[in-house]
């Protein structure tokens, strides 16, 4: 009876992305701590590998990013068999939970493939996470859901200190051979077209002064999206491209060498760029979309309309006429992350878990409207 009670809960994550997203294992490393097994060393399709589903199955198995799929050929068929495992791991009394982190994939070739996906996993699901109460009401409003209570909030972890964070300005200055008296604008991360780079670019060389610069650092999309960026970029002296991977002991250099982050997505549900720069005391210019509105507010950051053609623009002016406000801009950014913990984070996702495995084990599909 004890080997009952006593008995870790585990959970698969699927699918698991690695260092390419470190989400997951700041949440797995505290949901560790919480008595929960993590299992992150197989795919959806591995579960049903020599009768795993049947023999020591996971407890739970939480999904946080669909994969893409399309209408043709091969596709639709690969799309078909996905979803056939998810009905078979409801079937076997396996609760099944989605993390979403964005409506639909970031270059969605098919969003109508994309979006059927995702209203079917949202209805096969016992359970949806979202990061923030605005994310909540695009989830229901997008997949119609019928049982908001389906839906639950689990604010996203702010990274506070899981970054090292000691070099300080003057020294990150030298380290990337930038002038020390200059306003700095950072863009750091994955560059995709989605996060609005090329605008951001083009918004920054209207501001025409010599008293800010703007640096972009990130890996960009391909090949094709990096000439891009170098020639929107070309011709002016205040706009540094860095293409790559930035490593982690890197990050501290960017962040504490910057005045302000950008954010300047044209789309988003969630993000954890926002978080990392919040948790590193730096003000955000940023579009009031997705959980960008859930997290920032006016006094930490730059707001604008996302529907606005001159919104970032207005946004960087701003910031460039309250230079003298930004360091207690970026203080109480700070404030607020340090609540956004992996701790609360993992203990709220816990508490989820053991309440699908307290509910019955019954398959039932749930309807949208």
């Amino acid at each position: 009876m004890c080997a009952d009670v006593c008995r870790r809960t585990s959970v698969a994550f699927v699918p698991y992305w690695g260092a390419g997203n470190p989400y997951q294992d700041a949440l797995a490393g505290q949901l560790s701590a919480l008595g929960v097994e993590v299992d992150t060393g197989r795919s959806l399709k591995g579960l049903f590998r020599y009768g795993v589903v049947l023999n020591g199955r996971p407890d739970v198995v939480h999904v946080h990013w669909l994969p893409v799929f399309g209408w043709r050929g091969r596709q639709c068929f690969w799309c078909l068999a996905f979803v056939v495992r998810l009905v078979l791991l409801r079937i076997h009394g396996v609760p099944l939970v989605w993390t979403i982190h964005n409506l639909l994939p970031h270059e969605s070739i098919y969003p109508r493939c994309d979006w059927l996906l995702a209203r079917i996993v949202a209805a096969l699901a016992n359970e949806l996470i979202v990061h923030g109460p605005s994310a909540k009401q695009r989830v229901i409003q997008t997949w119609r859901l019928r049982d908001p209570n389906r839906v639950t909030v689990i604010p996203h972890g702010s990274y506070m200190g899981d970054y090292p964070n000691h070099i300080g300005r003057a020294a990150a200055r030298r380290k990337l051979a930038l002038d020390d008296s200059r306003l700095m604008f950072l863009f750091l991360g994955a560059i995709r077209p989605y996060k609005g780079v090329l605008e951001l670019i083009g918004a920054f060389q209207r501001v025409a002064t010599d008293h800010a610069m703007l640096f972009i650092a990130g890996q960009p999309l391909n090949d094709e999206f990096a000439r891009a960026i170098e020639t929107a970029s070309a011709g002016t002296d205040h706009i540094y491209f860095r293409p790559g991977f930035v490593p982690d002991d890197e990050i501290q250099v960017y962040m504490n060498a910057a005045d302000v982050v950008v954010l300047p997505y044209r789309r988003v549900l969630s993000s954890g760029a926002a978080l990392l720069a919040m948790a590193f005391g730096k003000p955000c210019i940023a579009p009031t979309m997705g959980s960008l509105a859930d997290v920032l507010d006016e006094s930490g950051a730059f707001l604008y309309d996302p529907e606005s053609q001159t919104g970032l623009l207005e946004g960087i002016r701003e910031a460039i006429e309250r230079a003298d406000a930004l360091p207690q801009m970026g203080e109480h950014n700070r404030r607020k992350a340090a609540q956004w913990t992996w701790e609360k984070a993992a203990e709220a996702t816990k508490a989820l878990y053991d309440r699908c495995l307290s509910g019955g084990r019954l398959f039932r599909f749930r309807t949208v409207r």
